[in-house]
């Protein structure tokens, strides 16, 4: 039992198994389950791939499973009902510290990809202080990111603003309607909404340009040694998906309206679109500054990471196999696989 989530992890898997039609026994090694650190633009990329049926072309055919964040989906890593994860640094860096034998082993986001929205009186970051602002949960990507940003404005997370955990994007984005809180850190489409409905966007976080390991794909050195073909076929059908994705915009939008459930907007759903593409890295591979930025920021409640090495949280291996197999220049011929 987990003191931040009431119900055993080994219910939490059943339940996802039921609401999205999975089988609740066990799947074989070749569909694993794999957990999507969402709802976000970040759980495009693999839902993408997944109806274009990429994943399928490469011999895999993994069950997505959606969490509300980062840290609830390490806690399925650990237990090993999530065999691999699409999520962000942070979580891997805190699992790995203490004693987790989580690795990164591709990035395909290597900036956050949120927006600071506040509400409609706060037009300057001095404004914010005092006030309430909202992320996932303590140890997520958002906790990392807004931490990493309010420090950039001159805002010390944890003496200057009250930071709420408050779960998905969506209930973030109803609490602020509602008044509860005065800001929150989200992405498009949610903050593109928050702009039309007159909230202020301080923010566009890409802009910035700070390196950091924001859509990581997480497995373990035990799964690598084990089964190191299903780890490569994955990141085959989800690279594949990040590049058909930039070079098929119906076919994305058309994925970011059925999961993000997303205003049907032409010009929301064209900007959420666009941001997508901006903060895509096609090379897939993690960058070790970003790493290391959010290594700074896990540092304050793992302190342990401070004898570490960004190279201590990535392995390569995979990537640098497709590389030479001439994979990447392979994906300009990319096309709609045989469902």
């Amino acid at each position: 039992m987990n003191k931040t989530n009431p119900f055993p992890i080994r219910r939490i898997i059943p339940f996802f198994a039921i609401i999205l039609g999975f089988p609740i026994s066990l799947p074989a090694v070749d569909q694993p389950i794999v957990g999507i650190a969402g709802p976000a633009i970040n759980m495009i990329y693999s839902f993408v791939a997944r109806d274009a049926g990429l994943f399928k072309k490469h011999g895999i055919e993994p069950k997505l499973v959606v969490f509300d964040s980062g840290s609830v989906l390490a806690q399925a890593a650990m237990s090993g009902d999530a065999k691999m994860s699409v999520t962000s640094g942070p979580v891997t860096i805190a699992s790995r510290t203490q004693g987790a034998d989580a690795i990164m082993i591709a990035s395909c986001v290597n900036t956050p990809p949120y927006s600071i929205v506040a509400a409609k009186g706060i037009t300057r970051w001095d404004q914010l202080k005092g006030k309430r602002i909202a992320m996932s949960r303590f140890g997520s990507g958002t906790d990392t990111s807004l931490r990493l940003v309010l420090r950039k404005f001159g805002i010390d997370a944890s003496k200057d603003v009250i930071v709420l955990q408050l779960g998905t994007q969506p209930s973030r984005y109803q609490a602020l309607l509602a008044g509860n809180i005065e800001a929150t850190i989200i992405s498009p489409p949610l903050d593109l909404m928050a702009k039309k409905d007159g909230f202020n966007i301080l923010v566009n976080i890409p802009d910035l340009g700070i390196p950091y390991p924001q859509q990581t794909v997480e497995t373990t050195d035990r799964l690598i040694r084990e089964h190191p073909q299903m780890v490569k076929n994955f990141l085959k059908g989800l690279i594949e998906g990040v590049h058909f994705a930039a070079k098929n915009k119906d076919h994305t939008k058309k994925a970011i309206l059925k999961y993000l459930k997303t205003s049907s907007d032409p010009e929301i759903l064209e900007a959420t679109y666009q941001s997508y593409v901006q903060v895509t890295d096609y090379t897939g591979y993690p960058n070790l500054e970003g790493i290391r930025n959010a290594m700074d920021e896990v540092a304050q409640r793992v302190p342990a990471v401070k004898n570490k090495k960004p190279e201590d949280f990535v392995n390569t291996r995979f990537l640098k196999e497709l590389e030479q197999e001439g994979f990447f220049k392979s994906l300009g011929k990319s096309v709609i696989a045989s469902p």
